[in-house]
C-alpha cells in the first residue's frame, strides 16, 4: 500500500512556531507578588529599634581661658546701634583634659552695649563701641550662655583700638574725630570672665 502524504504548508508551520513561542513566554513570567497584591509587606523589613541617643557629657572651661575668634559682622560707631547683635567665629579649638570642649567653627554671639559717635571736630574724640559677648553655639549642637570680654585686637586693618581706661571690651577709633570701625574678619582674643559650662558630645 502506498501512503501518500500531503506536504504541510510552510506558512502554517511558521504560524504555529510563533504561537508556541508566545505561549511559552507567557508561561515563563514570574508570578506576581501575592503579598503586594494583598497589601502585605514583602522583602525589606525596616529596623524599628530606637536610635541610640548621643552621649552628652558636662564640661567646664575655666575662667580666664582665652578664645581666639574672627568677627563675622562689620561694626562701626556710625552705623551700629545699642542692642545690635553680632557674631564671631571661633578659630582655634579649646581642649580641656584631652577633650575638645569648644570646637573650631563655633559661633559666639555678642551685643553692642553702647555706641558713641565721633565728634566732628578733628580734635574731638573718636567714635566708640562697647561690646559684650554672651552666648556660644557649637557645630555639634550645644549652646550655652557665656560671659567674655575683648582683650586684644589682631593685625586686621580696622579703624579701631582697645580703649585705654574705658569699660572693658570697649574699642575706639585710632584717630581723633573718626568713627570706630571693626571690619568683618577682624581677629580678636576674648577672655572668659566666668567659667563656661557646656555640653560635649562623645
Amino acid at each position: 500500500m502506498h501512503i501518500r502524504t500531503r506536504p504541510f504548508p510552510i506558512f502554517a508551520l511558521t504560524l504555529m512556531t510563533i504561537t508556541a513561542i508566545q505561549s511559552g513566554c507567557g508561561q515563563s513570567e514570574a508570578p506576581k507578588n501575592k503579598g503586594i497584591e494583598d497589601g502585605g509587606s514583602v522583602g525589606f523589613v525596616p529596623d524599628t529599634r530606637p536610635v541610640p541617643e548621643a552621649n552628652w557629657v558636662d564640661a567646664t572651661v575655666p575662667r580666664g581661658t582665652p578664645i581666639k575668634v574672627s568677627l563675622i559682622d562689620t561694626l562701626t560707631s556710625q552705623t551700629s546701634h545699642k542692642g545690635d547683635v553680632f557674631r564671631a567665629l571661633v578659630t582655634e579649638a579649646i581642649i580641656i583634659d584631652g577633650t575638645v570642649t569648644v570646637p573650631s567653627g563655633s559661633n559666639i554671639r555678642g551685643i553692642v552695649s553702647d555706641v558713641v559717635l565721633a565728634e566732628t571736630d578733628s580734635k574731638g574724640h573718636g567714635g566708640m563701641l562697647a561690646l559684650d559677648f554672651n552666648r556660644i553655639d557649637t557645630p555639634t549642637g550645644a549652646t550655652a550662655p557665656l560671659k567674655a570680654r575683648l582683650t586684644e585686637l589682631g593685625p586686621r586693618k580696622s579703624s579701631a583700638v582697645l580703649a585705654a581706661g574705658a569699660v572693658p571690651g570697649t574699642v575706639e577709633a585710632g584717630t581723633p574725630g573718626r568713627e570706630a570701625v571693626l571690619r568683618s574678619n577682624t581677629t580678636m582674643t576674648l577672655v572668659l570672665e566666668e567659667p563656661l559650662r557646656i555640653k560635649v558630645k562623645q
